[in-house]
């Protein structure tokens, strides 16, 4: 096996910050020197094909930080055998909760995290030091589809091995078809854990671009049977709820915060992925059920602990709702493929990313609503760099992400703050291959008044 990975693990190292810390990283590119460009490449250069695939730099996702300079800035690009440092600056009012990092070098992006180029990202703070939670042990879930193959090793002419080294990897059908599974902490079917009536905070954090996961936890000698998952913060952000579910839906991306309480006996349970229909698959493809981990709960019992309780969790909330009267404009992103096109055209508005165009200029401190949508043939997860959104659900239970799965067909309001930060940043699909294709666009926040890219600096 030979991989691309952070310190040589299959998972990259987890990072704690606090809000108010400056987080500093050096990446040490090591990776081998790119082989020379084609001809047809340097004649008609064209971003939206894979390519430079040793060339990478860090995307903290999901935080809320600068963009731009050698902070969370994915317009960098750090060749084979150099050197950088990040210097991120968590703000003081930072929420606590799940984040992650990956690689973001447009060209290279799929091929590089679900080479294993990924690892959590946590954010500590309020939520951490309530009794409920403090108390309860912590499980991480870092989700991670490395979809190998044995092919031509391009560094050992005559070698095969098995490697991440093709966009065919990313077809749909071939995870399926391969009979991989999910790797959790980079492990096959890990087992975590509980004593009896013990209750544990577990962190969700879905790193593939090959399946949606239906998490569910299921009684081995009775797959009827459900253990509870109580969510209490969606990418992050806490809810200010306690969500009694029987299954975790995730796409990729996605963070999910969940409580979980064993019961009083001694019994093993399944975390299974449960099959998605064509409709709710990742790909328009179906996807078959998966056990991916074992869960034990035996040892003695120290009683049953409790649950965080909703009024405290409701004090934690981070983000106020954004009203009606908030808003001062909209936006829209419609995500397409243009199958007639060869290759495939992976397209917002109509136009696939080009690096020279002028990006979607947004006010700082304005409120927008976007209408996002997706056309009829695939299903894409919009993602947005620096600032969450409120999704608009309608039920009384809105929620604020950075991540959101639009089926093939469907539609979304969301409504978000352009708050702090200016500079340039992106939004595109998180099936990182679509992104590579072409599924990205570059966004800029200026300040107030700003009427051209030259008035402020980057």
């Amino acid at each position: 096996m030979k991989l691309r990975s952070y310190n040589g693990g299959l998972v990259g190292p987890t990072i704690e910050v606090r809000p108010g810390n400056t987080l500093s990283i050096l990446l040490d590119n090591q990776l081998p020197l790119e082989p020379p460009l084609e001809l047809e490449q340097l004649l008609h250069p064209t971003p939206n094909i894979p390519h430079g695939f040793n060339t990478t730099n860090i995307h903290t996702h999901g935080l809320h930080v600068s963009p731009v300079g050698n902070s969370d800035n994915v317009l960098l690009a750090i060749g084979p055998q150099k050197r950088f440092e990040y210097e991120i600056k968590i703000p003081e009012d930072h929420p606590a909760g799940t984040y992650w990092y990956h690689a973001h070098k447009h060209g290279s992006v799929a091929l590089q995290v679900s080479s294993g180029m990924a690892g959590a990202l946590i954010v500590r703070g309020d939520i951490d030091e309530l009794p409920a939670i403090r108390n309860a042990r912590e499980q991480l879930f870092v989700f991670e589809q490395i979809p190998y193959a044995l092919m031509d090793d391009p560094q050992a002419p005559g070698t095969r091995i098995n490697m991440v080294e093709s966009y065919d990897q990313f077809m749909p059908g071939r995870w399926e078809e391969s009979g991989l599974r999910t790797l959790i902490n980079g492990e096959f079917m890990p087992t975590f854990k509980l004593r009896p009536g013990e209750t544990q905070r577990w962190r969700f954090i879905h790193t593939g671009t090959m399946e949606a996961l239906r998490l569910r936890l299921v009684r081995e000698s009775d797959q009827k049977a459900v253990m509870m998952q109580y969510q209490i913060a969606h990418d992050g952000i806490t809810t200010g709820r306690l969500d009694a579910v029987e299954e975790t839906e995730m796409f990729p991306g996605y963070r999910v915060d969940v409580m979980v309480r064993a019961g009083a006996v001694q019994e093993t349970y399944l975390l299974v992925d449960e099959a998605s229909a064509v409709q709710d698959s990742l790909h328009g493809q179906e996807e078959s059920r998966k056990v991916l981990a074992r869960v034990v709960v035996e040892g003695r019992s120290g009683g049953m602990m409790p649950l965080p309780s909703p009024a405290d969790l409701a004090k934690l909330v981070p983000l106020a709702p954004l009203k009606d009267q908030d808003v001062t404009g909209t936006q829209e992103a419609h995500f397409s493929v243009d199958f007639s096109a060869t290759p495939p055209k992976f397209m917002i508005n109509g136009r696939a990313y080009d690096p020279n165009e002028p990006p979607r200029r947004l006010q700082l401190e304005a409120v927008e609503e976007w209408h996002l949508s997706a056309s009829p043939q695939l299903g894409h997860p919009f993602h947005i760099h620096v600032n969450p959104f409120q999704v608009m659900l309608g039920n009384g239970k809105d929620i604020w992400k950075d991540t959101l799965f639009m089926k093939p067909g469907e539609s979304f309001r969301l409504r978000t703050r352009y708050s702090r930060y200016i500079g340039k940043f992106v939004l595109h699909c998180h099936i990182l291959d679509h992104e590579d294709l072409g599924m990205m666009e570059v966004e800029e926040v200026v300040p107030p008044g700003a009427t051209s890219s030259s008035e402020h600096p980057h």
